[in-house]
């Protein structure tokens, strides 16, 4: 489609982006001990359609937007070499295309008050850092003590859900979502339960703060106990550190999350990194970043504690206004948590397309 098309259909409120991601996959270390003991490439890849109307533009009535988003994903399984519990690629995926969010919102007030139902990636607004979205490990995105313990509502098969948000200010915001328990089904079945979550968040003019709680109301059983209403708590900071010269930054983000020992896997995380904008002056669109994601959880219920930590080193280069390639190095101390695992090296080479 040609920029001018797409510049006509935009002012007349329909918004189509494309972007194909493509990523080498790579494990530079064979571990035996939670994997398979073998060194492999993996070729995997990313495909996002989007649709956006805005139905004020559109002609219809104001405040109103419908979202559609497309995900196909193909490829290796990444973490079958390398036994990382955090995974270590943010895009690894079971072969498929779905429909992955398809919901509505309508915007109240002039924007201070939100209502938006339908398919809806919880990440997409809850537990976001936007320092940490740089980098490619799967931690830095949302955190394992939610995902590595309850049904995920993320990539890559997003929930049904409703959620709520209220502006009050620029600079402040409270919002709660209620999912359906398994994104997995996509379908309301008390078995599954729900998850809550409800986040707040404070910027100013160099950082954003966040925290959040979530609660899952299914039935779990843990260490030879079932419980029920299992939840979590978590943070995020964003801060500007140093600017530089034209659009240049520094900044730092820190997640944290806690969740109860006695009735979950993994029960602490923390994460946090240098995110670096535009510091080569003749390259003023590139990032560079390092970072580490520490998860504590369990060897086995009612055992002591074991500690995953993956270090994170990368670069994205933006050569145009429609590619860009980013090189991923990490490395992973006690995969899997097992401290008999060698410090895993792997690398990850990504292109992104956007048409």
């Amino acid at each position: 489609m040609g920029g001018g098309q797409r510049e006509v259909m935009d002012d007349q409120g329909f918004t189509i982006e494309a972007v194909y991601t493509g990523e080498f996959a790579k494990n530079f270390t064979a571990n035996p001990v939670t994997a398979n003991g073998l060194k492999k490439t993996v070729y995997q890849s990313d495909t996002d359609l989007t649709l956006t109307v805005d139905t004020e533009k559109a002609g219809m009535w104001s405040g109103g937007t419908f979202f559609v988003y497309g995900l196909g994903n193909s490829g290796g399984n990444p973490t079958d070499y390398t036994g990382d519990l955090q995974g270590y690629s943010n895009i690894e995926a079971p072969n498929q295309w779905i429909v992955h969010e398809a919901w509505y919102q309508q915007e109240f007030a002039g924007g201070m008050f939100s209502i938006l139902a339908g398919l809806h990636d919880m990440n997409s607004e809850f537990y976001v850092t936007d320092y940490g979205s740089l980098f490619l490990n799967s931690s830095f995105g949302i955190g394992p003590d939610l995902t590595g313990n309850v049904p995920a509502y993320i990539f890559p098969k997003a929930a049904l859900g409703v959620r709520v948000k209220i502006n009050p200010s620029e600079n402040f915001y409270v919002q709660a979502a209620m999912y359906d328990g398994d994104s997995a089904t996509r379908t309301f079945k008390s078995v599954e339960g729900k998850l809550w979550v409800a986040e707040t968040g404070l910027s100013s003019d160099s950082g954003t703060y966040k925290l959040g709680y979530w609660q899952h109301t299914a039935n779990k059983t843990f260490g030879g106990q079932t419980f029920s209403n299992d939840y979590g708590l978590y943070g995020v900071i964003d801060q500007e550190l140093v600017k530089l010269d034209g659009d240049g930054v520094i900044g730092a983000f820190l997640q944290y999350g806690y969740t109860p020992k006695s009735r979950n896997e993994i029960y602490t995380y923390i994460g946090g990194g240098l995110h670096m904008h535009g510091i080569v002056p003749t390259r003023a669109e590139d990032d560079l970043g390092i970072a580490v994601a520490r998860a504590d959880f369990h060897a086995a219920p009612n055992a002591g504690k074991v500690s995953e930590t993956a270090v994170e080193l990368t670069y994205r280069l933006v050569a145009t206004l429609w590619f860009a390639v980013q090189p991923s190095f990490q490395w992973v101390q006690n995969p899997g948590g097992d401290s008999a695992a060698p410090v895993v090296k792997a690398g990850l080479l990504r292109f992104e397309i956007t048409l």
